[in-house]
């Protein structure tokens, strides 16, 4: 699912009863028409989504605490290789002191730094929470003191979309209707289709990984955040499915992000369509990269 931004959280009395009274889960972008959902952060990026062929070691060649700022704040979209629409990477010493892409005459760390402390267009993106200003000040004061080389090299900052198809519950839902029916699917595509179920604002599936089968059960629990065009917040739980969903108004486009245990994963793109699970598929579609992932 994609989509969000930050404002003053509504949390539905009941968005797990409510949910699917026929199909429903969410997406981490809870779109009516998808994009590329990752490309916020994750607090903290801990590198939970496996290993990508290829990619090495994190952090080499920065000092730790730099290293450990930048993969709480920035890896999950600037990991390696980047995912989500990042267009580089901050994974290694080499990375943050070549060229910026969009500005030559500046260091990737110093314009990483700018968009940092840049209001009206900050990184993380919204609705990603902002860098602290604990991780800020480590930041700021390594760009300002020269970007000194340190000796960290943690394994982590890679694809956490690089896993394999696994049913992580390893249990299926059997359920026919309500809210913990057919977790993984589009719920709306199915109600449409047989002309008696509701039609949901927004639905989708939360799963702990990146690629799980239709019908598995996905991850309890999960705060998926949606923030609408008139800066409204709407928070949703989900069920022991993983499954979630509303029927109330929402003003497009929204963002969206999915929360927990103090960490969050977001969705950089404005979304439009509320089917969350027809682009969080189990391989993803329209530019998503696959399901609706707990951070």
């Amino acid at each position: 699912m994609d989509c969000f931004v930050k404002a003053v959280m509504e949390p539905t009395s009941d968005s797990s009863s409510s949910m699917f009274d026929t199909c429903l889960r969410f997406s981490l972008v809870f779109v009516l028409g998808c994009t590329a959902m990752e490309t916020a952060r994750t607090v903290p990026y801990d590198g939970d989504g496996g290993t990508n062929s290829g990619t090495g070691s994190s952090g080499s060649g920065l000092p730790c605490d730099v290293d450990t700022m930048l993969k709480n704040d920035c890896r999950s979209c600037h990991s390696k290789p980047p995912i989500g629409g990042a267009p580089m990477s901050l994974d290694s010493y080499s990375d943050l002191i070549a060229p910026a892409p969009t500005n030559h005459s500046l260091t990737v760390a110093a314009l990483s730094l700018m968009r940092m402390q840049d209001a009206s267009a900050p990184m993380p993106p919204s609705p990603a929470s902002l860098v602290s200003s604990g991780d800020l000040s480590i930041f700021q004061n390594w760009v300002n003191s020269g970007m000194p080389s340190g000796t960290c090299s943690t394994d982590g900052g890679t694809d956490p979309y690089g896993t394999p198809v696994v049913c992580t519950s390893n249990t299926y839902s059997t359920a026919r209707e309500g809210s913990r029916m057919a977790p993984g699917q589009a719920c709306n595509n199915c109600h449409a289709s047989s002309g008696e179920a509701p039609i949901f604002a927004l639905a989708g599936t939360a799963y702990p990984t990146a690629h799980e089968p239709d019908d598995c059960n996905g991850v309890s629990a999960m705060q998926i955040v949606i923030v609408d065009a008139n800066n409204r917040s709407i928070t949703l739980t989900s069920n022991t499915a993983g499954n979630f969903d509303y029927s109330g108004s929402v003003a497009l486009p929204y963002h969206a992000k999915i929360v927990a245990n103090g960490r969050e994963r977001a969705m950089s793109a404005a979304q439009t369509n509320g089917d969350c699970n027809s682009c969080h598929t189990e391989t993803g579609a329209s530019s998503a990269p696959g399901r609706i992932m707990a951070p």
